[in-house]
C-alpha cells in the first residue's frame, strides 16, 4: 500500500506543470483571440458591404435627384455603417463611370467629362461634402436621356466606403474598402 506522501505531487511536478502551462497558454490564447478577431473582422466587413448595397439602392432609385447622395448616407446610418464593431468610416467616394467597349465586351472607366479629373464625390464620416480640390460631380447631371429597357446611354456610378478595423487590444489595424458598382435608374422613360 502506498503512503500518503508517495501519491501527492511533488515539487518537481508542480514546477513541471508551471512551465508547461508558461509555453502552452500564449500559444492557447493566441489561438484563441484571432479566432476572434477574425470573426468580428468577418462580421465587420459584412456589415459595412451591406450598409453600402443599401446607399447604392438609394442612389440608383433617386437618380437625378439632388439630395440622393445625402438620403443614401442617412440610409446607410440607419443600415449599420457606424455600428460594426471595431471600426471606424473614414470616408466614401461617388464616382460616375462610362460604359465603354463593343458590343462583346464592355467595361466601366472613370467619367473626366467637365471635372477635369474623375468625376467623383468624397464625404467624411459625418456625411459632409469634402470641398478643396476634390471635383464635384453635379447630382443634377447624373441621368441620360433613356430609351424605354436597356437601351439608351444610362449612367454607372462606383461607391467607396473606406474604412478602418482595428483588432481586440489594438495591435494593428486594416485599412479596408467596401465597393459597389451601380446602375442610376433615369426618373422618367
Amino acid at each position: 500500500m502506498l503512503s500518503y506522501q508517495t501519491r501527492r505531487p511533488g515539487r518537481s511536478q508542480l514546477a513541471q506543470s508551471t512551465i508547461e502551462f508558461a509555453l502552452a497558454a500564449p500559444i492557447f490564447f493566441f489561438i484563441f483571440f484571432s479566432i476572434i478577431n477574425g470573426g468580428l473582422l468577418l462580421f465587420s466587413r459584412n456589415a459595412i458591404q451591406h450598409a453600402a448595397d443599401v446607399g447604392a439602392s438609394q442612389i440608383a432609385a433617386q437618380g437625378n435627384n439632388g439630395a440622393a447622395d445625402q438620403i443614401a448616407i442617412q440610409q446607410m446610418n440607419q443600415a449599420g455603417l457606424k455600428n460594426a464593431v471595431l471600426t471606424k468610416v473614414t470616408g466614401i467616394t461617388i464616382q460616375k463611370e462610362d460604359r465603354v467597349g463593343t458590343s462583346t465586351g464592355q467595361s466601366l472607366t472613370p467619367d473626366t467629362t467637365g471635372c477635369g479629373g474623375p468625376c467623383e464625390m468624397q464625404y467624411t464620416t459625418s456625411g459632409t461634402y469634402l470641398s478643396g480640390g476634390i471635383h464635384s460631380w453635379p447630382p443634377s447631371s447624373r441621368v441620360v436621356s433613356q430609351t424605354v429597357g436597356l437601351g439608351g446611354n444610362p449612367d454607372f456610378a462606383v461607391m467607396t466606403v473606406y474604412y478602418t478595423f482595428s483588432t481586440i487590444g489594438g495591435f494593428t489595424t486594416f485599412k479596408l474598402t467596401a465597393t459597389v458598382v451601380f446602375r442610376l435608374e433615369p426618373q422618367s422613360l
